[in-house]
């Protein structure tokens, strides 16, 4: 393991930590939902598996926002929680805080404009992704339209015409609509579909080629 990996605080790619298609964080809230009127950090890592400290500080999250009340005060690993807000299905993103997590929020919104709306370049991606509430910058929609066409997910219905300050217009593939769930742009500059918990795309390392 090289020395990025073993840097505290590094999170792999989202595709290196999913155990079925899911993230440790919605196998985590799966068995708090299971085991909902009472339950301990270490049980739920192991019947999860997820590790202790994954699981403990996702758990100080939930408590932080409501979703979980703790109802001893032994330590972590043996303390007994229960459930109180059951939001559904989806495992509720928060920060350490226990608030709302806004990051990937652009992305979503724009992958739903893209499976209703049709044919979009970067501009009315943009414009029509942020009246859902989330800001969206051109950029932004630029860069996810372009690695969404690199991994095949689009197809151009209008060329852009720079004489003409035109933008490119692209729609997504009917059968390239894999599900609900965005198709993620990662830092390692790939594209991964938790749809179909599957890496669709990514940049060759420039001392590959």
């Amino acid at each position: 393991m090289n020395a990025v990996a073993n840097r505290k605080g590094y999170r792999k790619p989202a595709q290196m930590e999913l155990i079925g298609g899911k993230p440790p964080r919605q196998r985590v809230w799966e068995q708090i939902r299971k085991f909902k009127m009472k339950f301990k950090v270490y049980d739920i890592a192991r019947s999860s598996d997820v590790d202790d400290e994954t699981v403990k500080t996702y758990v100080q999250s939930l408590v932080k926002g409501g979703y979980v009340v703790r109802l001893t005060e032994a330590q972590y690993e043996i303390a007994e929680y229960q459930l109180l807000k059951d939001t559904g299905v989806e495992a509720p993103r928060l920060t350490r805080d226990g608030q709302p997590v806004t990051a990937g929020l652009g992305q979503e919104a724009m992958w739903r404009c893209l499976r209703m709306l049709g044919a979009l370049d970067a501009r009315q991606l943009a414009a029509h992704a942020s009246s859902s509430g989330v800001e969206v910058k051109v950029t932004t929609s630029k860069r996810y339209l372009v690695m969404l066409k690199k991994a095949g997910y689009l197809e151009v219905v209008e060329p852009c015409n720079r004489r003409l300050a035109r933008m490119e217009k692209l729609r997504l593939i009917p059968r390239m609509d894999t599900g609900p769930r965005p198709p993620q742009i990662q830092n390692v500059k790939t594209v991964y579909d938790p749809n179909l918990n599957k890496v669709m795309y990514t940049d060759e390392p420039e001392e590959m080629l």
